[in-house]
């Protein structure tokens, strides 16, 4: 699970966007560990995968691009606050990361974890 965090225009979107940023997050970013959960490094490794990948990753992170299929929110846990005319959404997502790996692997973005080094 990923606590993330949106600055968006309209209220209705908060969640689909928090669901590509903890997608985002996992595969390039990794997390620290806390609240019972390990630190993961990075799937997919650094920026550069997501631009020598961008073929495949622009059309993954664009609206209904089949990112969220790998992402659920964790129910009750988004709040919105609005600043300005903006709002900030938070909200803890859970990941399919198994899933999400198989299926990078299996379109040759990510290595398999028995490739060796």
């Amino acid at each position: 699970m990923v606590k993330e965090k949106a600055v968006v225009d309209k209220k209705k979107n908060g969640e689909n966007i928090l669901k590509r940023c903890a997608i985002h997050g996992v595969l390039f970013r990794g997390y620290s560990g806390g609240g019972g959960c390990i630190s993961q490094p990075p799937m997919a490794g650094s920026a550069m995968v997501e631009q020598q990948y961008s073929d495949f990753f622009i059309p993954f992170f664009r609206k209904g691009g089949g990112c969220e299929a790998y992402a659920t929110l964790i129910e009750g846990s988004m709040q919105v606050v609005r600043q300005g005319k903006q709002y900030i959404v938070t909200g803890i997502i859970s990941v399919s990361k198994e899933q999400l790996r198989k299926d990078l692997e299996a379109a040759g973005v990510v290595k398999r974890l028995n490739s060796g080094f």
